[in-house]
């Protein structure tokens, strides 16, 4: 992928060129969307640590002089989040706060479940539904809005639950449903 390096280590190496106190500052929200985010891959993207969800950023974070910022990787999700603390200023694509206050717990949650519903919504192409930790939920095609194509569905342990196939939001074809062990359980004909 252009623009982009992998790796935690190469995330560690970056937080630990920054400065005290944006460093501790933004090791704590590093720690906060791990957490968050346990299925994430941590990156380098565009020159800031980032997390990504099946290839997908979902936040990124860095210091700078005079302030932290976090980048919700989407123009929209800053909008779409409430309880943003006085001592945060939001921009379009960008949340900058103080260089020694890290982002709260609980708005790192909403910021990432705000993030991971905007990478859902998509209406053509490949679409991925998360459980809250990032995991996959479900994924498959969409055309105009509509489930189009092979589907698969997962429970939260990662195991397969069911495949099937849409055409034009409509069940067709034989869909299978799996145990946890990953033994067929039943064949339906659609």
């Amino acid at each position: 992928m252009e623009g982009v390096s992998t790796g935690a280590s190469l995330v560690d190496a970056h937080l630990e060129a920054l400065p005290e106190p944006q460093r501790s500052t933004l090791l704590t929200v590093r720690g906060r969307l791990l957490v968050q985010l346990p299925f994430g891959e941590e990156c380098i993207k565009y020159r800031m640590p980032s997390i990504t969800v099946q290839g997908k950023g979902v936040a990124a974070y860095d210091g700078f002089t005079n302030h932290c910022s976090y980048f919700p990787m989407s123009g929209s999700v800053l909008d779409e989040v409430t309880g943003i603390p006085d001592w945060a200023v939001a921009t379009k694509g960008t949340l900058q706060f103080p260089i020694d206050k890290p982002l709260s717990a609980a708005l790192v949650r909403r910021l990432v479940k705000a993030r991971l519903a905007n990478v859902s919504d998509v209406q053509n192409g490949k679409r991925f539904d998360f459980y809250e930790d990032g995991a996959v939920k479900a994924e498959g095609s969409m055309r105009d809005g509509q489930l189009n194509g092979a589907w698969r569905w997962y429970r939260r342990d990662g195991s397969l639950m069911r495949t099937g196939r849409f055409r034009n939001g409509v069940q067709t074809g034989t869909w299978e449903t799996y145990g946890a062990d990953g033994t067929l359980v039943k064949a339906t004909q659609f």
